[in-house]
């Protein structure tokens, strides 16, 4: 089963056949992340979270997923955040190569509330992720930052959906993922905005780096409104390391791997740079850079 670090007493958290259940009550703010650890070599891990985030309430979630197994697991989380909540959601999933990962995660956002959701995909030999935020209140607002890094023949497909189903809603979508040697990733992403939520406002911005002649990532953005009076964007790249660049730095005395390693990682930064809390930062940067020296052997 998941393990739990020590969180505020008036949080309820509890355990069963079906997963881990949050339930922060309404009005209880809480600045100590609440940290849920899955480790995949467990043979009786159920992965699923479900979270309530009462009306007021403020929290932020860690939620890890590690370790290595020959082994297909199946990942679920379900967040409703009531009127005025504030929550943020953070996955960090760092498995190894024998691992198999089909991850499904949901929010249900109020009026007024806000719902953070960091994703950072970084291990598993094929990995299948998707986030969907359904906007049930106005004023609800969400973010989502995600980045992903497939390397030698890991395979990761990441979707967000963002749904306006109400007027004057707002989401923000960033998304940041490199590929590396024969590494494929393909990226889709959606805002929808229904025929009477008007007054949303949306955007959706994806990048993407390839690192070798063989390494491929498809972006697939797309916008489907159906409402006046909205403004929603989207914008995509997909591209290699600029050789002006690294000549740039190698001219100021850094070494060709080094400089390509620094613009690797200072791609990563506007998702990392999203993510709650300098420490899980800094975890995360040292994470990109393991993979990426990895990669590079």
């Amino acid at each position: 089963m998941a393990s739990l670090s020590v969180i505020a007493p008036a949080i309820s958290v509890t355990r069963d056949a079906r997963g881990t259940h949050v339930e922060i009550p309404a009005g209880v703010n809480t600045d100590e992340p609440i940290v849920i650890d899955y480790d995949v070599a467990d043979a009786a891990l159920v992965a699923h979270t479900f979270v309530i985030a009462g009306e007021g309430s403020r929290a932020t979630i860690v939620e890890r997923l590690t370790g290595n197994a020959e082994r297909e697991i199946a990942v679920s989380t379900t967040v409703t955040a009531a009127a005025n909540a504030d929550l943020t959601y953070t996955v960090l999933q760092n498995v190894g190569s024998g691992v198999r990962v089909d991850a499904k995660r949901i929010s249900h956002v109020g009026a007024g509330a806000r719902i953070g959701w960091n994703v950072a995909l970084l291990g598993g030999v094929s990995v299948t992720d998707s986030v969907i935020s359904d906007h049930t209140g106005a004023g609800a607002n969400t973010e989502i930052a995600a980045l992903f890094f497939p390397v030698a023949r890991e395979v990761v497909q990441l979707t967000t959906e963002v749904q306006h189903n109400v007027p004057h809603t707002n989401s923000q979508t960033v998304v940041r993922s490199i590929a590396a040697g024969r590494g494929r990733g393909r990226y889709f992403g959606n805002i929808r905005i229904a025929a009477h939520a008007h007054g949303s406002e949306a955007s959706l911005r994806d990048d993407t780096l390839l690192i070798g002649k063989d390494a491929k990532i498809d972006a697939i953005p797309a916008l489907e409104i159906a409402a006046n009076d909205v403004k929603a964007f989207h914008g995509a790249t997909v591209g290699a390391i600029d050789e002006e660049h690294i000549f740039y730095l190698m001219s100021r005395g850094i070494e060709r791997d080094a400089a390509e390693k620094l613009i690797a990682l200072g791609f990563f930064e506007p998702a990392v740079a999203r993510f709650p809390g300098e420490t899980l930062r800094a975890e995360l940067r040292t994470l990109l850079e393991e993979k990426l020296a990895g990669a590079r052997r």
